[in-house]
């Protein structure tokens, strides 16, 4: 007689995010190995430093630089959390070492990875993750704010996996909900990710941001366009409002509209918890592809198909290519230079049309 061994979680493309989950994962007790960049796998191996809420965790975790590295296992399932622009290549890499029946696990940004896996694997589960990880050095993790996953089958649904793996997830220090509407909520973290390329350019971090009101008002105009363009496809950008959601992308807009909580003091700022987008962390450390096409890119191109403008995103596209490619590095520009910059396009074209 066999007996079954318990899951083992493949985390393909082990960043910030994917460090995270498997160092929390492994303390839970479960079976974990990363595949990952070199520098970060030895860092695995060797124990990564998890600073959560002020406790201070060392977990060291399996891992390989390469998917063929691995000896598959039948009750294998893998994590995607690569950057989108990676996506592909990750499938490809993972097509080369198991068949079509691994069930693949998309926690990753954009709207886009799901379909691609979908293309080869015959499992796939969309992933929100709704939580803050910054990663400026590959053995050291913050986590700043929030705790929150959903998963659901792909396209829509929900099955005993999807249960499973949130139960898992909970037991490791997640709030992981199973959830038939996994994609609607991507959809609306991805108008919330629109702004990482504002922070990015900037150079702020997140509680900075929110506390600036210059900054609060160029995220509104660019979540406003976003939305704008995303309702007049037709994308839902939220469950039902009978279903539960970790994320309600028109409520978290709207209070963008209100003033800061906390009048904006730098210095105090400095002494808090900073939370950066990964956008922000892969220029700061010099990265040179970024997914900002899968995010701003995307309501561009939607904005075209559906002929609505898009001055905010795609302003904000054009400045992160053009930072990347020159490796700057961010705070290219103030909130009040980069929204002058926006609107003097904007006056340009009106101009132009007129």
């Amino acid at each position: 007689m066999t007996i079954e061994k318990p899951t083992r979680y493949v985390i393909f493309g082990a960043g910030a995010i994917g460090c995270a989950i498997a160092g929390l994962l492994k303390r839970a007790g479960a079976r974990v190995i990363c595949v990952a960049r070199p520098a970060y796998t030895e860092a695995l191996r060797k124990g990564i430093i998890i600073n959560d809420n002020g406790e201070e965790l060392t977990v060291s975790v399996d891992a390989v630089s390469t998917v063929r590295e691995l000896s598959p296992e039948h009750e294998d399932v893998a994590f995607i959390t690569t950057k989108s622009q990676s996506t592909e290549a990750a499938v490809e890499e993972l097509l080369a070492n198991y068949d079509q029946t691994l069930p693949v696990v998309c926690l990753q940004n954009g709207v886009r990875n799901e379909e691609i896996a979908a293309r080869t694997f015959r499992t796939v589960y969309a992933g929100l993750v709704f939580f803050s990880a910054v990663q400026l050095e590959p053995s050291v993790i913050a986590l700043p704010q929030g705790r929150s996953m959903a998963i659901g089958c792909y396209p829509s649904g929900i099955d005993h996996m999807a249960r499973d793996l949130c139960a898992e997830l909970t037991n490791a220090g997640f709030e992981a909900m199973a959830s038939a509407h996994v994609m609607s909520m991507k959809w609306g973290k991805l108008v919330a990710n629109l702004n990482n390329a504002t922070t990015t350019i900037t150079g702020y971090w997140l509680e900075q941001a929110m506390s600036d009101p210059a900054m609060r008002r160029l995220m509104l105009a660019v979540r406003e366009e976003g939305l704008r363009v995303l309702d007049a496809a037709g994308i839902a950008v939220e469950p039902p409002v009978n279903e539960p959601s970790p994320i309600r992308i028109r409520e978290m807009t709207d209070k963008l509209k209100e003033p800061p909580k906390h009048a904006y003091d730098p210095s105090r700022l400095s002494r808090g918890p900073r939370t950066y987008s990964s956008m922000w962390q892969d220029l700061h450390l010099g990265r040179k592809a970024h997914e900002a096409e899968f995010l701003n890119g995307d309501i561009v191109a939607l904005g075209v198909k559906f002929g609505i403008a898009t001055p905010f995103n795609s302003t904000l596209l054009e400045m992160i290519n053009r930072m990347f490619e020159e490796g700057l590095k961010p705070g290219l520009y103030s909130p009040d230079q980069l929204t002058d910059l926006i609107h003097s396009r904007i006056s340009a074209q009106t101009g132009q049309l007129s």
